[in-house]
């Protein structure tokens, strides 16, 4: 590969509406089935990604309801995409390979996996439990051995953030043991994340992370408490020229 676009989109929620839309209460957010929701945002992304002449995507977690599963991939894939897929914390490994196939399973019942070119290698972990488990981490040190450059593609980013979200508890459960291991790499490192419904951009030592919108809806980064705008959604456009990464953010507002 000597130059490649792809688009990174996340956190669709399809069929989960928020209980509360503008002060979420407390510190914790919740969710009530409602079919059809989020799906037009995601229509509009899609549409944009086409439209764009891009062929490859990354789906980085959160489908949305067990029902709404079937209606995600039909979308999709009447795109004619090639997609790559992670899952996030509100994803079931059982429920999306019903739909997906995962390949062949490098670690049992996670869909992790990684694909290289001679530049730059791209490495997918699944964080659906909240945790990149012993298993995963071991195979992910393997991956990187003797690699000067890597894309790591998960759904909760690694590094903190200071915004409420970080102080909730949504964080990754083990991202200290996670960040240790990839700090002590000899491999610059660029993360790509969605998780917490905002744009943020942080780097520690090899480590450089893109936190990506969320095709549902955002969360305000610095607010007392929890701030949903339901209004903004969006997706994040990546270029790979050999081993250089640009990346460029896509967003739109409803009336």
């Amino acid at each position: 590969m000597t130059k490649m676009t792809l688009a990174f989109f996340t956190d669709a929620h399809l069929g989960q509406r928020l209980v509360a839309t503008s002060e979420l209460a407390g510190d914790k957010m919740g969710y009530e089935e409602a079919p059809g929701e989020h799906e037009h945002h995601l229509c509009v992304i899609l549409d944009d990604i086409a439209r764009k002449g891009i062929s490859k995507v990354v789906f980085g977690g959160d489908i949305g309801t067990e029902r709404s599963v079937g209606r995600f991939f039909e979308l999709v894939r009447s795109h004619g995409f090639e997609m790559s897929l992670i899952l996030g914390n509100h994803d079931s490994y059982g429920n999306v390979t019903q739909y997906y196939d995962p390949g062949e399973s490098v670690v049992a019942g996670k869909l992790c996996f990684s694909q290289h070119d001679p530049h730059l290698k791209r490495i997918f972990l699944d964080t659906s439990d909240n945790v990149v488990d012993d298993c995963q981490r071991e195979w992910l040190a393997r991956e990187l051995e003797g690699v000067k450059k890597a894309a790591i593609f998960l759904h909760h980013p690694i590094l903190p953030l200071d915004t409420p979200v970080d102080r909730t508890g949504a964080a990754l459960r083990d991202r200290d043991e996670l960040r240790s291991l990839l700090t002590g790499m000899d491999c610059q490192i660029s993360l790509f994340c969605g998780h917490y419904h905002m744009i943020d951009e942080a780097r520690e030592a090899n480590i450089r992370q893109y936190v990506s919108p969320a095709v549902s809806y955002q969360i305000a980064k610095q607010s007392e408490r929890l701030k949903a705008d339901t209004r903004t959604f969006g997706y994040r456009i990546l270029e790979f020229d050999k081993d250089v990464i640009r990346t460029q953010i896509v967003l739109f507002s409803k009336p």
